[in-house]
């Protein structure tokens, strides 16, 4: 499959350096063997190198090479200052905000908006609710909201959004992050590196869900049905996904599917199935990875014993 890239800035992803981080991703339905990450396409929203223009609001926004992953990330400088704000607002929503060309709002086609965060503060610890991310999309009414509550002082954090979670992933007009000065002391300062705000995709065809409909069969059972997500290719392409019922290293069933990007049903033919406890497994025909899921067969009511 060929994906085509909108810009030059839009290119395949590559490792940089190590931080450490806590990596915040889709809840897997599904679990991966071990196996390289797939290969991803990465388009630069902004970053401190990068010619992305930041509106400030009661903070300051500028390119900062200090604690960039690397070049230069854009820090968010904030003093709390719980009298200095709107007049009615004085405790207020110090802010920044980036709007998106036009030729990169539509972010249907993508998988992940992604980014780094690194967090300095006059505080001993940050609150439980130090920043939030907010995606217009396209306008106020219309915006996703993500609270980065897993931001640590000192650390770079990793966060990884599906851009299926947002409103209208085709009209994506501005980022912007945020703080409540409710949930600092009059002050306070901090300090936000934002690095790396990128879109990601992942530039083959790839499983990201196997779910079987049902965790428990009985061991007459004839058929299973699994809902399978891909993704990485084009409307219109499929891809032959390889999907088994296995059990302690033998196969019980299984059977080889042409499936479109997307959540899709299919049934898992079986012949015969034995108590104990198996596993789906699905791959995409020729790929290393392989997403499992437990499914545990248990003797038939309807059984005759001899």
């Amino acid at each position: 499959m060929n994906r085509s890239l909108a810009r030059p800035e839009c290119l395949p992803a590559v490792n940089r350096l190590a931080w450490p981080l806590v990596l915040i991703l889709v809840v897997a339905d599904a679990m991966a063997a071990e196996a390289p990450e797939p290969p991803m396409e990465r388009c630069v929203l902004a970053d401190g190198d990068s010619q992305s223009k930041w509106h400030p609001a009661e903070a300051a926004m500028e390119p900062d090479p200090q604690h960039a992953r690397a070049g230069r990330a854009m820090r968010l400088h904030i003093d709390v200052d719980h009298f200095a704000g709107e007049r009615a607002y004085p405790i207020g929503w110090p802010r920044a905000y980036t709007p998106i060309a036009a030729d990169r709002q539509d972010w249907s086609k993508w998988d992940f908006l992604d980014f780094w965060v690194f967090t300095e503060t006059s505080r001993e610890a940050l609150p439980g609710t130090p920043l939030g991310l907010i995606v217009r999309s396209p306008d106020k009414a219309n915006s996703f909201h993500r609270p980065l509550t897993e931001l640590q002082k000192g650390q770079w954090t990793h966060f990884r959004v599906p851009v299926a979670k947002l409103p209208d992933p085709a009209h994506c007009t501005a980022v912007q992050f945020a703080i409540a000065e409710s949930n600092y002391a009059h002050g306070d300062v901090v300090d936000f590196w934002i690095d790396d705000l990128a879109l990601l995709r992942y530039a083959e065809p790839t499983l990201l869900a196997v779910r079987p409909q049902r965790q428990v069969i009985y061991a007459d059972a004839r058929t299973l049905r699994v809902e399978i997500e891909l993704t990485g290719l084009e409307e219109g392409e499929n891809a032959n996904v390889d999907v088994a019922l296995r059990r302690d290293g033998h196969t019980v069933a299984s059977t080889t599917v042409a499936l479109p990007p997307g959540i899709t049903g299919i049934v898992l033919p079986i012949q015969q199935a034995e108590p104990g406890t198996c596993e789906v497994q699905a791959s995409v025909a020729g790929a290393s990875r392989t997403l499992t899921s437990p499914v545990r067969v248990i003797t038939s009511p309807w059984r005759v014993e001899p």
